[in-house]
């Protein structure tokens, strides 16, 4: 039996009913269209202030901490359009049985008009101490129809540099291409969801992730962390040229632009390991050039988490500095255009 059709055997006997979220309904959230009418609304009325608003499909949380309100707020003193604000499971949840935590309903509920429905993020302790249930979860939300995008997922993960700080040791590996990658994939494409996937960029890391886009040629998945690279040794193949390839060869991938400013350096190797800036601190020419040519597979993305939520000025701050150095109608589809399109299907108007 080939590892795709064992993959969906798997899936077929998978125990969805697992750390059950019986008492919550099947559907959470309004209808996609109802949702798409309040965000177009939103960002018409940005748009009408001569502001550049923007799609952030990439932050997530401690669902037991967050301060919706003071989100939301926070989103309108910037002029940030819509988030796609994911939970991530805490340990104190895992302990006590929690698989899925209906963060986005919640959001919706309070805030319609800003905030995306997207599934949990693929992080510790639950996506690797019980990736079953967490999977299960996510699997049965999704087929439900309670979000329009899935979280981040970390298939390939170095510390931050936060946590290198700290002192924390975290360095996490789940294979692409085993059987929670292609559960994932076929979900996708089952779905129409796209999902995002932390993968460090290595030289080493890149066929498996080739063979994954070539077996589900219709899972839509965004690579985050646009040239984040933390060890240049170790990265020899990737450049503008070889983006560029894996756009064409491959419809459905696309990137996001959370990387840091042009002097973020990466601890442990000591490197600048956000490629896109050049040395004067403005945009590498290579690199504007890519976006140019293909700005609809480019997404805005903050990457606000947990351990930097009273941060968002500041992430908004850098990534305003990124989007104001492309050309206008290419700030325009990086900021929001790209993620509308791969969200509902059509052009934003």
């Amino acid at each position: 039996m080939n590892a795709k059709r064992r993959t969906l055997r798997i899936i077929a006997l998978s125990p969805f009913m697992l750390y059950s979220a019986a008492s919550l309904p099947a559907r959470q959230i309004p209808p996609a269209e109802v949702l798409k009418a309040g965000y177009r609304k939103r960002l018409a009325a940005l748009l009408g202030k001569k502001v550049l608003p923007y799609i952030d499909v990439e932050s997530s949380c401690n669902p037991t901490r967050l301060d919706i309100d003071s989100l939301a707020s926070s989103m309108d003193d910037l002029d940030i359009g819509l988030m796609a604000m994911s939970a991530d499971i805490s340990g104190g949840q895992f302990d006590r049985g929690v698989r899925y935590d209906p963060l986005s309903a919640r959001l919706v509920g309070k805030y319609p008009d800003r905030f995306i429905p997207v599934g949990n993020g693929g992080v510790p302790p639950a996506w690797r101490k019980d990736p079953e249930g967490f999977l299960g979860q996510n699997e049965r939300q999704a087929r439900d129809g309670n979000f329009l995008l899935m979280g981040e997922f970390e298939f390939r993960h170095y510390p931050s540099p936060r946590q290198v700080k700290r002192g924390e040791d975290r360095d996490e590996t789940v294979p692409i291409d085993g059987e929670i990658g292609h559960r994932i994939f076929h979900l996708s494409e089952a779905t129409g969801l796209p999902f995002q996937i932390h993968y460090e960029i290595e030289d080493g890391l890149l066929p498996p992730l080739e063979k994954m886009l070539a077996a589900y040629p219709k899972a839509r998945v965004i690579w985050c962390h646009l040239a984040q690279i933390r060890y240049i040794e170790r990265a020899k193949t990737y450049s503008p040229a070889y983006v560029e390839g894996m756009i064409r060869k491959f419809p459905n991938l696309y990137f996001d632009t959370a990387f840091g400013g042009p002097d973020s350096v990466y601890p442990l190797s000591g490197q600048r390991h956000a490629r896109v800036w050049a040395d004067d601190g403005g945009l590498r020419t290579d690199w504007v050039e890519l976006l140019v040519a293909y700005p609809q597979r480019f997404l805005a993305a903050l990457d606000l988490g947990g351990d930097r939520m009273g941060r968002i000025r500041e992430w908004d701050a850098n990534h305003r500095n990124f989007l104001r150095r492309l050309p206008a109608e290419t700030q325009h589809h990086v900021a929001y255009r790209s993620a509308w399109k791969l969200l509902f299907g059509e052009d934003f108007a």
